[in-house]
């Protein structure tokens, strides 16, 4: 069966293996926050943590974890008719800020799996700049609350993979479903999603057994 056409955007149920192409980098926090790290293709990413709670981090255990990418990967329990959602405002708001020079092309929340071109399609290229795009992988992370703080050797850690995106998306789906054969299905047997203001209609066809999107 094919890919459905947002697997690549989903966060995966396994750790992460590197894609061909990507060059993998793993950097110790030992400097503290902002963190730099050096891509290549004359690309950095900084990594920084928009808190604004000094005092807080100042009164916390230094080996205490402030967020980790296993929590990603941990198995949870299946929702019961009494689950509460989850509280995703206990989770710090870690990302990746992509540079070339001083010109910010993007930023990436750190979320295991996760895949951003930077910049994206829509980002305008100023004049007489060099346009430069890499493909940036979020594979894995470790942050102590020490690190917060400052300088000093806490165990904490970043890795990420990186390409530049030079390339076309190296994962395909089915061809789109023509809007008129799609109508004339019998309704039980076709999906139809709808999302975002940009309208992306997502149409599965249930006796072929096949996913088609349709823009």
């Amino acid at each position: 069966m094919p890919p459905f056409p947002i697997d690549r955007y989903l966060l995966p149920e396994t750790p992460i293996e590197v894609p061909d192409g990507f060059t993998e980098v793993r950097q110790s926090l030992t400097a503290g926050l902002p963190h730099r790290v050096e891509l290549g293709a004359g690309v950095h990413a900084v990594l920084i943590l928009p808190t604004g709670l000094a005092r807080q981090w100042l009164s916390t255990d230094p080996l205490a974890v402030v967020s980790s990418s296993a929590d990603d990967l941990a198995p949870r329990p299946a929702p019961t008719a009494t689950s509460r959602p989850p509280a995703l405002v206990g989770r710090v708001p870690l990302r990746l800020v992509v540079r070339q020079g001083t010109r910010i092309l993007g930023s990436v929340p750190l979320a295991t799996g996760l895949r951003r071109v930077c910049p994206d399609a829509g980002t305008p290229t100023a004049p007489g700049v060099t346009p430069v795009a890499v493909e940036v992988l979020v594979l894995a992370w470790l942050l102590h609350a020490g690190t917060v703080r400052g300088s000093g050797d806490y165990g904490s850690y970043l890795t990420v993979a990186w390409r530049p995106a030079d390339r076309a998306v190296d994962q395909f789906g089915p061809p789109p479903i023509n809007e008129f054969v799609w109508r004339r299905r019998p309704p039980a047997q076709r999906v139809e999603s709808d999302l975002g203001p940009a309208r992306l209609r997502y149409r599965y066809l249930l006796d072929k057994k096949m996913r088609r999107v349709l823009r």
